[in-house]
């Protein structure tokens, strides 16, 4: 990877933001014909601490501009539509600020972020520094290590980059092969 268009190479998601979980999913397999999407609530990475050095554990945390988040709590919702995994986020508390702001109250759903995989988050975070950026925030789920950059003032969206690690990329297969189900 060399440039910020280098991280935008693997697209998988659009990120959606919503002040009501059980409305946007609704409103996905209703009015848009996805399949049933899978809810997640209460989801927490807050009070997490980064790994101290590279052989230790990974365990899930989050920075937020900068800071380690004590506290960070959003309800999710995921379908895919294809190949493209729509995710919509509902902030709850902490330092989800990132999410709160784009939200659109009483709307089923507001664009927020596209995401995209990557092979090695490590070599995304250099090219995000060489460009002179860092990111509004990242972290690590155990399962997934992420990013978001800022671009609203450019592109009028966060990117989100991801690397998948084995059991997060087997979840979002199933989340695909659950959607196909859906369909009939």
């Amino acid at each position: 990877m060399r440039s910020l268009s280098d991280l935008f190479r693997n697209f998988v998601q659009l990120g959606y933001v919503t002040d009501d979980i059980d409305a946007a999913a609704a409103y996905l397999e209703s009015a848009v014909g996805t399949g049933k999407c899978v809810k997640s609530y209460q989801s927490s990475l807050g009070g997490g601490r980064p790994p101290a050095s590279a052989g230790d554990p990974r365990a899930p945390y989050v920075v937020v501009d900068g800071a380690l988040a004590d506290e960070w709590t959003i309800d999710v919702a995921l379908v895919n539509a294809g190949p493209t995994n729509l995710e919509v986020i509902r902030p709850v508390g902490g330092a989800v600020g990132l999410y709160r702001d784009a939200v659109r109250p009483g709307e089923p759903a507001t664009l927020h972020h596209v995401g995209f995989v990557v092979d090695d988050f490590d070599e995304a975070s250099a090219v995000v520094a060489a460009s002179g950026r860092t990111w509004k925030q990242f972290g690590d789920s155990g399962e997934i290590r992420f990013g978001y950059l800022d671009m609203r003032a450019e592109l009028g969206h966060f990117v989100e980059v991801m690397e998948l690690g084995q059991p997060a990329a087997s979840w979002l297969a199933q989340i695909d092969a659950a959607a196909g189900a859906n369909r009939g």
